[in-house]
This record gives C-alpha cells, structure tokens and sequence, in this order.
C-alpha cells in the first residue's frame, strides 16, 4: 500500500497515467477503522492493476484540504491516463467493502481498455510470486513453440488475454506455458 503526503502526491499521482484509489482517513476515526481491513483486501487483490493509496488527513492538512475532505474516511479517485489535475478527482460514493472497491476499480480498468497481466510460467517463482492470496491461478498449456508457428502463438495468447480481460471482475490469475 502507497503512503500519500504532501511531498509526494503531486510526484506520484499526478505525474502518473495509472488508475488511482486514495483513501483520506483520521488514525482516530471508528469508521476508518472499519473499513481498513476492506481497504486492505481490496488493495492485496489489485495489487498491480490499480494504484491504491492513503493519506492520514490528519497530518497531511493541506492536502486533505485541496480535495474538500470534509469527514472521514474519504476516497477520491483518478481515472487512467495523463493530464491529471485536483479537479480531476472524483469521490467514491459506493459500498465501503473490498468488493465494491474492487468493482469501482474493474470498472475504471474495463472503460480504460486495459489488458490485464498474464504470466509465462517460466519458473517456480513467477508461480510463487503471482499466484497469492485467495486467487484461482489458471494455467494454459501451449503447444511446443517448435509444433506451432509465432501467428499461432499470438493467436493463443490473444484469446487468454481476452478470457482474461472478460473475467477481470474474478479472482483469476492467469498463466501460460
């Protein structure tokens, strides 16, 4: 998880084309409290896909005051690409769970056209690496390069990226080999 202040939002985010979700919070705020371990889950399971970030308000004023936080927590949001600007910000009004944090987020990936990962399981660690948490890792076996040709490669894996990009809303990881 990304710890957000003063002195490197505008570096971070801005600077960035990514996907962002930054919760605001109070260390002393019950409701912060509660959602914490949803924010956590949320950001385990995006890893990678979505930059998740928060920034305790209570330290980092200025900031909190830049984007009109008014109570806690608070959770702004900076669709894909570049030209981001405080403006550009928009609350999160859904469920505060790790479901619907992560629905927000599948739904700003999806709109942004962006292909999800998919791993050439070349080693114990990529698996070891990737294949975390409470995921199903799917695994593809491809022909021999040596039995087909680079079209056909392509082809194959065009079609798990495409598999993968219609299921982003599942806990998949998908792998090839």
């Amino acid at each position: 998880m990304i710890v957000l202040d003063d002195s490197n939002f505008d570096s971070l985010v801005l600077g960035s084309k990514d996907i962002w979700l930054i919760e605001f919070y109070a260390p002393w705020c019950g409701h912060c409290k509660a959602l914490e371990p949803e924010w956590n889950n949320a950001a385990a399971a995006l890893k990678g896909k979505v930059k998740i970030a928060k920034v305790d308000a209570t330290v980092s004023e200025k900031l909190a005051r830049r984007f009109s936080v008014s109570g806690y927590p608070t959770i702004k949001y900076f669709d894909y690409g570049e030209g981001k600007t405080d403006s550009k910000a928009q609350s999160y009004e859904g469920a505060r769970t790790a479901e619907g944090i992560k629905a927000l987020a599948n739904d700003l990936l999806t709109k942004a056209d962006i292909e999800p990962d998919i791993w050439e399981l070349n080693s114990q660690a990529v698996y070891d690496r990737e294949c975390k948490g409470q995921v199903i890792c799917v695994v593809a076996f491809l022909p021999n390069i040596y039995e087909s040709n680079a079209a056909e490669r392509k082809g194959y894996l065009s079609l798990i990226k495409h598999t993968a990009k219609s299921n982003r809303n599942q806990p998949f990881t998908f792998f090839w080999l």
